[in-house]
């Protein structure tokens, strides 16, 4: 697992009224998980038939060169976040793996104008099978795959990942043919990157679903204490809503790799759709160090203080990569010699910590152990109950969003669906 350094807060009393808070906190999270209300910390207790999912993605990487997932909002964002922190996106070798998350009509084009239809599985993915995004996509791709394969084979190469007894993409498996997976009923779409709606793109990939499960799972679990000293998970939600409560209304997640900038943009839909209700919430901003220190953290340094700012760091990256001597010494540059670029890298995030800590913005930095399935798949849980949590805190419902449901409305509206 990996550590948290709190050294740069400003807001340190975590009073009795704040434990009591977050002891009421984790009871609610509790009473959700028993009850089944709630199912994302189960993910690692049989809800997920990983044997079918590695079995699916040995089949899609025998019979394609291109794997392209159609969804938005969690439907792709958690699988994209899992593909591109653990997979080589410049292996020329292995499958590629696009995720479509718009209805940009040059975009989809330039994309399907470059993969060879007879060697591409489509992986369409909403769990109300209504999502109209998703579904235009949907009818577009079929209908090419009708008109250049023919129905069986147009049937073949498209996956449908839905809800698993309802919705309007199911009766499908059954009048037509279609190979479908499951996103569980107890499980809201930006909660879903650890079921099949991730998983899938990730073992096509070549990840290892199984040690996901497994870092998610024993986060899940050491996080229902309501002990403060031994939650790091609760600890981190208390420290956030205080702060927010000082008037630190907006949440910087920065993490020190490039792998992890979709991750911080995960992040960003589950904090925000998932809190930001009744006139209440925090705005979550993603930044990526060090590219963000030379653009945002002016911003974070000298703007509104206004910011608590959550750093992600890793103690051991799968590369070493040494800055060599320069053959005429220049005194602008020749202090990298001799070091290594994760040296530099850590020196920016540290000394940023530390000068924005001096102008009064508060931070958290986690550090990772390394960047692998086990740990991502545990922090991505960390995450996922943090803002659950941080719903218990706020008294509201961290797992609708009647706010994008009314923009859905004008939309169907809009497009002539009948009965809106």
């Amino acid at each position: 697992m990996f550590n948290i350094n709190w050294d740069n807060i400003i807001e340190k009393d975590v009073n009795d009224k704040n434990k009591e808070l977050a002891k009421k906190a984790i009871q609610g999270i509790k009473h959700k998980k028993e009850t089944s209300e709630i199912g994302f910390m189960n993910v690692n207790e049989g809800i997920i038939n990983t044997e079918r999912l590695i079995s699916t993605s040995k089949w899609i990487q025998d019979n394609a060169d291109d794997f392209v997932v159609l969804g938005i909002g969690g439907s792709s964002l958690g699988g994209k976040t899992i593909v591109t922190a653990l997979n080589n996106k410049f292996n020329k070798k292995g499958i590629r793996v696009h995720f479509i998350d718009n209805v940009d009509p040059d975009y989809f084009t330039d994309l399907l104008n470059s993969i060879d239809l007879k060697r591409t599985v489509f992986n369409v993915i909403s769990k109300s099978g209504s999502t109209a995004e998703t579904m235009a996509q949907f009818l577009v791709v079929y209908r090419l795959l009708f008109e250049k394969l023919g129905k069986k084979e147009a049937v073949s190469r498209i996956i449908l990942t839905t809800d698993p007894k309802k919705g309007a993409l199911r009766p499908l498996e059954n009048s037509m043919g279609f190979k479908t997976l499951d996103v569980p009923q107890n499980i809201g779409g930006r909660f879903c990157a650890l079921t099949d709606v991730g998983l899938l793109p990730a073992a096509v990939a070549g990840i290892d679903v199984k040690s996901l499960l497994k870092g998610a799972g024993e986060m899940a679990n050491r996080s229902l204490t309501d002990d403060l000293v031994k939650n790091q998970m609760l600890e981190y939600s208390i420290v956030k809503y205080i702060h927010a409560l000082k008037g630190y209304d907006i949440s910087v997640l920065m993490p020190y790799s490039t792998k992890l900038f979709d991750f911080s943009l995960w992040y960003v839909q589950l904090w925000a759709e998932s809190l930001g209700k009744q006139g209440k919430g925090q705005t979550p901003i993603p930044a990526t160090g060090a590219t963000d220190q030379h653009s945002q953290v002016q911003l974070f340094m000298e703007g509104p203080k206004d910011k608590l700012i959550t750093f992600i760091g890793i103690k051991e990256h799968s590369n070493v990569v040494n800055i060599p001597d320069f053959e005429t010494p220049i005194e602008a540059f020749s202090y990298l010699s001799g070091h290594t670029m994760k040296e530099l890298l850590d020196a920016e995030m540290n000394s940023t910590q530390k000068a924005l800590y001096e102008n009064k913005v508060p931070s958290v930095k986690i550090e990772l152990p390394k960047l692998d399935a086990y740990n991502l798949g545990a922090l991505m849980m960390f995450f996922e109950l943090a803002t659950a949590t941080t719903g218990e805190f706020m008294g509201i419902n961290a797992f609708d969003q009647p706010g994008v449901e009314l923009g859905k409305k004008y939309t169907y509206q809009m497009m002539g669906r009948k009965g809106y």
